[in-house]
Formats: C-alpha cells, sequence, structure tokens
C-alpha cells in the first residue's frame, strides 16, 4: 500500500507542451502537475519546481530543484505569448507559446512566403470531414478541413488562394498538433 502510494505521488498528470524563446534561445517544455508542484521536461532533462506568489500577482519565487528564485514578470502582448522577466536584476524578453500559438506563428510565417502553404492541425484531434480534394481551386478563407479537438468542431480554412496539391487526411483519421493536412500552391 505505502509502494503504490509514493508511486501515485511521483505520477505526473495531464502534460503540456510549451515553446519558450529566451534571448534567441528556443526550448520546449512538458509541463505537468506534480503534486503541489510540477514536473518539467527540457531536453530529456526534469526538473521539479514549486511556485509561490507573494500577494503580488507580477512577482513570485520558484524553487528549482531546491535552488530559490525570486522572479518578477508581467505580460506584454499575452495574445501573442509575450511577457518579460526579471531574475537576479537581470532583464528578459520573454515568449511562452501553447501548441495554439506555435500553430498561429507557423501560419503567419508560411503566409510571408511564396509557393506551397500546408494547412496543419492546430492540435491533436480528429479529422471529421474533409472539404476539398487534390486539384480543386480555393479561395481565401475556404474551410478545407473539418477537424475535432477538445469536444469542440473546428473548421480549419486556407490562408492562401491556389490550387490543392495533396490532401493527407481522410475522415476518421486521428492527428498529433502541426500534422500536415492539405497543401495548397499559391496563385
Amino acid at each position: 500500500m505505502a509502494a503504490r502510494r509514493a508511486r501515485g505521488r511521483h505520477q505526473a498528470v495531464v502534460a503540456m507542451k510549451f515553446t519558450v524563446r529566451v534571448d534567441g534561445t528556443e526550448k520546449v517544455l512538458h509541463v505537468s502537475r506534480d503534486g503541489a508542484g510540477y514536473r518539467i521536461d527540457v531536453d530529456g532533462r526534469v526538473l521539479n519546481v514549486d511556485a509561490r506568489t507573494f500577494g503580488d500577482k507580477d512577482a513570485f519565487s520558484l524553487l528549482i530543484d531546491h535552488k530559490s528564485y525570486l522572479v518578477e514578470a508581467a505580460p506584454v502582448r499575452p495574445e501573442r505569448g509575450e511577457y518579460f522577466a526579471r531574475v537576479l536584476g537581470r532583464h528578459y524578453d520573454v515568449e511562452v507559446l501553447d501548441e495554439l500559438l506555435v500553430a498561429v506563428r507557423d501560419a503567419e510565417r508560411a503566409r510571408e512566403h511564396t509557393g506551397a502553404f500546408t494547412v496543419r492541425a492546430p492540435m491533436p484531434g480528429l479529422i471529421v470531414q474533409v472539404r476539398v480534394t487534390a486539384g480543386a481551386r480555393i479561395a481565401v478563407g475556404e474551410a478545407v478541413v473539418v477537424m475535432e479537438a477538445m469536444k469542440m468542431r473546428n473548421e480549419l480554412a486556407s490562408d492562401v488562394a491556389g490550387v490543392v496539391t495533396s490532401v493527407t487526411v481522410s475522415e476518421g483519421d486521428k492527428v498529433d498538433s502541426q500534422t500536415p493536412l492539405v497543401t495548397i500552391e499559391r496563385e
């Protein structure tokens, strides 16, 4: 019984994936609750983190593997995942992107380029309907796939006008975040 309790205490709950960029360095973090704290996996290195606030929403203490850090942080443009943080008197510009913000960022980058455009799954889900076939002409904003994720149906639309060159999914397929769904050659 004690072994079961000990094992249960160390099991992490559902992990969330974040992409964090600090001073031009980008890392992928897998964060999960672990008892009263968090378990963070960065490049295969597991950190145990306890976070506490001091009553000021912009100041908190992080205990990372038994080492304490006082952090001041505030949103700059939270809808784009942009924050600032001050640790040990040093200022950092920080981007914290969940899977949906990564998809938005990647879509914005793709729009800036010419050539093929790929509609990707913004998060893990189930393909409910494929609305286009290879060779079809589509307009900007036209729905190409209907996907169910987190019990909601989402129409995924093309950000470009063009001709569909490939459809890589079918109805009923389960897909991961960033899975290519439809490729469109821009006009």
